[in-house]
């Protein structure tokens, strides 16, 4: 009876564990597009345009030191013409993950970003419009919290990582496509 308390404590353990820590962004060679981040395509580039995965023949992105598990790139095309790309990922909050993505334009021009799932207390002035619009027309320079994106209260480790991210989004965009 002890034992079974026991293993069924440890399964309990688990799945709560799992529950908190599992993120929503897919494996590498599942990607797809969060409804929000169709909407916000089609509102951007129209509603005919295709959103396709960007894989190599191997189905997954080509080996980058700025790929982190769960990025997904697509290509947005509008008849055979490239129009942006959609890059999803996450970053680390002060104790959770939250899930992003960044439109870019066809020159890799940051053109949105959006907080697709903001999943702690603090922190999620983020998510604000507002202040996401710091990024629009970043191309890849040297960004810091502060001197170049206004910092924002109650959620400085949120923003230092969204920061520090959107360059390493920027990079590896970059890197997939110079291929």
């Amino acid at each position: 009876m002890v034992l079974a308390k026991s293993i069924y404590g440890m399964g309990l353990v688990i799945l709560i564990g799992s529950l908190f820590s599992a993120s929503p962004l897919q494996a590498q060679g599942e990607c797809k597009p969060h409804r929000q981040e169709i909407k916000a395509i089609h509102k951007s580039f129209g509603e005919s345009v295709e959103i396709v995965p960007i894989l190599s023949e191997t189905g997954v992105l080509s080996e980058s030191e700025f790929y982190h598990p769960g990025d997904c790139i697509y290509r947005i095309t509008n008849k055979d013409n490239v129009s942006g790309y959609l890059l999803s990922t996450r970053a680390k909050g002060r104790f959770d993950f939250f899930d992003y993505s960044v439109i870019f334009t066809e020159d890799i021009t940051v053109q949105q970003v959006f907080v697709t799932i903001y999943r702690s207390t603090h922190g999620a002035a983020i998510c604000q419009k507002k202040w996401l619009g710091q990024f629009e027309g970043y191309r890849g320079e040297t960004l810091e919290l502060g001197p170049d994106i206004d910092a924002v209260s109650g959620a400085t480790f949120s923003a230092s990582s969204l920061v520090r991210d959107i360059q390493r989004t920027y990079l590896l965009l970059s890197s997939q496509i110079e291929e």
